[in-house]
């Protein structure tokens, strides 16, 4: 090869050196803007979680944090597991990222251990009771979040209009679960006033939530689903049991009414997303003692095919009033 081939070729890698820098400079937003670093970290894939962590990314992106576009994203998911979840932690304090989002109490509470930099939570039920901060008020510099606290009164006002002769109500649950444990106190001191007497239904795992459902049959009228992380994510199980000894199943969150709960009063778990992530954009503006964010009201869901299915009638007030409608399980 001669001295001008040489050259040539030369000229051409420090070229194509040259665009790539451009390209990325364009694509990590301009000029000398350096990326910040976003750590989503999830406890499982299910429909509340799922759509707490697309509001916030829609919240970041539209903000002008889109992964790959002024913020470089880390995105962990426990799968479920809560060895995992302790891993997770691991992992973002040595990253140490400049915001992380920790979705669900347990990742909630297994990162404020571990990080010490900026945390924004998203869609805990009982924060405090939880550990992960001491009050609501923003007393934390570097926690804040936000909160799912159901509206478990209209949840079961909502129930007693569907099923005006119900008495019995069966609630499946996670012990092991701060959020479980928040939501259970509060339902048992509710249910009375509405006439209800609650029933437990401990649910240790997913995979024994449909056993569980069965051995409530012939002692409870109605199911409800609580919205902690193991019982949601074995929805399905409760379901079937409802539908095969026509045993009308609620929830309260909206995801598990689509999938086919009969209904729910749900906090709206996209939209607590989007409040995550107007929080998580406020730190990265270099706020502090941020307040924690509570939903002001609840939203109604139904699924007209599940009540069919499982022999439950829905009133035309209750439909009229509804947020939405399913019209089939998905």
């Amino acid at each position: 090869m001669n001295k001008s081939n040489k050259l040539v070729i030369s000229l051409l890698v420090v070229a194509i050196v040259a665009g790539v820098f451009i390209f990325e400079k364009i694509h990590n937003g301009g000029g000398n803007v350096t990326q910040k670093v976003i750590a989503i970290a999830t406890l499982q894939t299910h429909p509340i979680l799922d759509a707490v962590q697309k509001g916030v990314i829609d919240e970041l992106t539209s903000d002008g944090y889109a992964n790959g576009f002024g913020a470089r994203y880390i995105l962990l998911n426990a799968e479920g597991n809560m060895g995992q979840v302790a891993a997770i932690a691991d992992e973002v304090a040595a990253r140490n990222p400049d915001v992380v989002v920790a979705i669900s109490t347990p990742v909630a509470q297994a990162i404020v251990k571990k990080f010490k930099g900026e945390i924004v939570f998203g869609a805990l039920t009982d924060p405090v009771g939880a550990g992960v901060v001491d009050s609501l008020d923003g007393s934390n510099p570097k926690v804040t979040g936000t909160t799912d606290a159901i509206p478990y009164g209209e949840q079961l006002k909502l129930i007693r209009r569907i099923n005006p002769n119900a008495k019995r109500l069966g609630l499946l649950f996670n012990p092991g679960e701060a959020s479980s444990q928040f939501a259970v106190k509060i339902i048992e001191e509710i249910a009375p006033t509405l006439g209800f007497e609650v029933v437990e239904g401990p649910v240790n795992s997913t995979s024994e939530e449909y056993r569980v459902a069965l051995g409530l049959v012939g002692r409870v009228d109605v199911l409800l689903i609580s919205t902690d992380n193991t019982v949601a994510a074995g929805i399905a199980g409760a379901i079937k049991a409802g539908i095969e000894n026509e045993i009308p199943v609620f929830a309260c969150d909206s995801g598990s009414v689509e999938k086919g709960a009969i209904g729910a009063v749900s906090a709206g778990y996209y939209e607590i997303g989007r409040e995550t992530g107007k929080l998580v954009v406020k730190v990265l503006h270099g706020e502090h003692s941020l307040p924690v964010i509570q939903p002001e009201s609840g939203q109604i869901y139904l699924n007209k095919q599940a009540a069919e299915l499982m022999h439950d009638i829905l009133p035309p007030d209750v439909v009229t009033n509804a947020t939405k409608v399913f019209a089939e399980i998905k």
